[in-house]
């Protein structure tokens, strides 16, 4: 920094040419206001503002949360939920609320980059990511062209969650079970079109499902209108798909955040089970990302550093939800019996018998199926 800068800027902090001149007299000394100047500026720049604006799924408004989050930083938090990843894509392209930070599904994170709606991020600026379960350390999806993007907070897996004195695990190991006339009125799954198209084209043998359209897209839809008569609900959220089970209405729950439903209900002493299919099972993993044009950047750092951290994911892992998440170190503030209940005593395991849920291609194509789905 020469002279002439460092006076300019000095003046913006108080401090007057003539004092300058006077405490800069030697070379010493001009280095030292120097190094302070800078500090201050990196201060100034690393000051973090609010409120912070965030654009999540349901669980990221957990009081708890976003107590633990205001106290540490002292700022307002406002966390509004989505429904899905399509509706938080329409909302940030939207730009009718300022976000500072979103949560899509991790492999919607393309979508969001290349439409110039988030911002690259430096991995050294959020050292919770070293202590990932090694399933997730090097996450493809969070990256775009060697730029990282997102950083990863929850996982899950879908299946089969079953009454197993109504269903063996053997004949849950077949996912063409589902379909079977035995199953009338006893399925429930949750309004979630990505997820049951992808995985019955799956299970069709398609190896990239997310691909479909066309005759190949009616293919898996007209398979999906087949299992209608064994579905007891297309319910709006998970919870109602939970409550079928409980109370015996339904026998299974397909999809629907499968871990979910297997941790809350095996927490509460029921005898179910989680079975995926030989036909393969779907993994989904979250993702919080930073806004591009947020005007609160240190902030939502911030925001992304708390919530890779131990002590807010053990909120979500044994918390209001009960789920499944993605740092390591979570699991020396858990009792080993909830560690098995979270199925984080075997993560490497579980994702290797899982397919990540991809994000469709043609998302306009994939809601017409899924309304002529709903509607048969």
């Amino acid at each position: 920094m020469d002279r002439t800068k460092l006076a300019e800027r000095l003046a913006t902090m108080g401090v007057t040419r003539r004092q300058f001149n006077r405490l800069a007299g030697s070379a010493a000394m001009f280095a030292a206001i120097a190094r302070q100047a800078s500090d201050v500026e990196e201060a100034n720049a690393q000051e973090i503002t609010g409120p912070l604006n965030v654009l999540a799924w349901e669980g990221y408004d957990d009081p708890d949360i976003v107590k633990g989050f205001e106290k540490k930083y002292g700022i307002k938090l406002n966390v509004k939920t989505a429904s899905s990843n399509a509706n938080q894509l329409d909302q940030i392209r939207a730009g009718a609320t300022q976000f500072d930070v979103v949560n899509p599904d991790t492999v919607w994170i393309e979508k969001f980059a290349k439409s110039g709606l988030i911002m690259p991020i430096d991995r050294q600026d959020f050292p919770n990511l070293a202590n990932l379960y090694e399933p997730f350390k090097n996450c493809e999806q969070c990256e775009l062209d060697g730029k990282l993007y997102g950083v990863l907070t929850r996982w899950g897996m879908n299946g089969i969650v079953h009454w197993r004195d109504k269903i063996s695990e053997s004949d849950a190991a077949d996912a063409n079970v589902l379909w079977d006339p035995k199953l009338k009125n006893r399925i429930s799954i949750v309004d979630w079109a990505e997820l049951y198209l992808w995985m019955t084209g799956l299970w069709l043998g398609d190896e990239h499902p997310e691909k479909a359209t066309g005759a190949e897209l009616e293919k898996i839809t007209n398979r999906l209108i087949e299992v209608k008569p064994n579905l007891r609900a297309i319910q709006s959220e998970t919870g109602a798909c939970r409550t079928d089970l409980a109370n015996h209405d339904a026998w299974a729950i397909w999809g629907a955040s499968s871990e979910q439903a297997s941790i809350a209900m095996k927490a509460e002493g029921y005898d179910i089970a989680l079975t995926i299919p030989k036909q393969g099972g779907a993994m989904w993993t979250e993702s919080l990302q930073i806004v591009k044009g947020t005007q609160h950047l240190a902030a939502a750092k911030a925001y992304l550093n708390y919530m890779t951290s131990p002590e807010a994911l053990v909120k979500f892992a044994w918390g209001r939800q009960k789920i499944m998440v993605t740092n390591s170190k979570v699991a020396e503030l858990l009792t080993p019996e909830q560690v098995k209940i979270l199925n984080l005593d075997a993560v490497d395991s579980w994702a290797k018998r899982l397919r990540l849920n991809r994000a469709p291609d043609d998302e306009e194509a994939w809601k017409k199926a899924w309304q002529k789905f709903k509607a048969a």
